[in-house]
């Protein structure tokens, strides 16, 4: 028994193979049971458990879809039925698209009850989470073909085809960010939403974070100095370009180096929630004192912005001058 399922403000994302495209998956039920799912499906459950049986019937009563096949037990009655596709053995290059084909009717009829916010080819396998107003989509390419170690048996397609296909997505407007690649990309407003086009090469993926409004700059800023043995706070901004902090989770890189030019403790990535982050900095008694360097890199948009630290040293510094002594004559003394 799987399902899918959609949390408080999500809309319903189906994972269901289509011929011409695939819908967005959500994530599970973190309890592990029904609470949560909006959808069950069930293939193959010709034989269940009475308790089991009873679950799902409560669940479908509370308004939950049951998507079946003609083996589903005879005490549920799927809302969706679905054709059995027997598989054919050593052929599944023709064993998948009849699954896809199988599968397609499906996409209409959850809409009709679910809308799902978006579209891909059935090539691409899609999952999304949100955050407000921000959509997080994860795609992996799954188009594949025979290779030269299972493949030649004809019972694996191991390898990897590159696929470009475009993302249809299920909202009027937004600002399409690509996270793998740090980059804005360009999308088309259509009728019926966004279209995103996507080249993913073999085995590949990517994650695209699609916010409200567009990321114009980032603002870092920090003490001028501070002392060995104490602390400095770091703040960075992700702001549209009105200079007003994205509703979004940004993912950002924090470097800090120290007058060596050696990355510091502290350094790595962050996730600067509602466009905002703060780092604690533990300046320890030992540091190197001297001028500091921080950069802070947004990564959807690959914006930065740098800043500089003092740690202060002994004072005076440098310290007085010594007095050098007379150094001995090198000259031989008449003897």
């Amino acid at each position: 028994m799987a399902g899918a399922e959609a949390g408080a403000g999500d809309a319903y994302h189906a994972m269901l193979p289509a011929r011409s495209r695939r819908s967005f998956s959500t994530r599970r039920s973190p309890s592990g049971g029904s609470d949560g799912f909006r959808v069950l499906v069930l293939a193959d459950c010709d034989v269940l458990t009475r308790t089991v049986a009873e679950r799902i019937v409560k669940f479908q009563q509370a308004g939950g879809l049951v998507i079946g096949d003609e083996r589903t037990c005879p005490a549920i009655r799927p809302d969706i039925l679905l054709p059995i596709c027997t598989r054919t053995g050593r052929r599944p290059r023709r064993t998948r698209p009849r699954l896809q084909i199988a599968a397609d009717p499906c996409g209409p009829k959850l809409d009709s009850r679910l809308p799902a916010p978006g579209r891909t080819s059935a090539e691409i396998i899609p999952y999304r989470r949100q955050y407000k107003n921000t959509d997080y989509v994860f795609l992996v390419n799954d188009r594949r073909e025979y290779g030269s170690y299972v493949g030649q048996h004809g019972l694996v397609m191991e390898n990897g085809l590159p696929e470009t296909t475009d993302v249809l997505l299920n909202r009027p407007a937004g600002f399409v960010y690509d996270l793998v690649n740090h980059r804005p990309i360009d999308c088309e407003k259509s009728g019926k939403g966004l279209r995103v086009p996507i080249r993913l090469g073999p085995c590949d993926g990517t994650l695209l974070m699609v916010a409200e409004r567009p990321i114009g700059t980032v603002r870092l800023a920090g003490p001028a100095s501070v002392a060995r043995g104490a602390q400095a706070t770091l703040t960075v901004e992700v702001c549209d370009k009105a200079g007003v902090p994205v509703e979004a989770v940004v993912p950002v890189e924090l470097t800090i180096r120290d007058p060596d030019g050696r990355a510091c403790e502290f350094s790595g990535a962050y996730a600067a929630i509602d466009g905002r982050l703060e780092v604690v900095l533990d300046i320890a008694p030992n540091d190197l004192a001297g001028m500091w360097e921080v950069e802070a890199v947004e990564l959807a948009s690959g914006l930065r912005a740098a800043a500089a630290l003092r740690v202060e040293g002994p004072s005076p510094w440098p310290p007085g001058e010594r007095k050098v002594e007379k150094a001995p004559s090198a000259v031989q003394p008449k003897g």
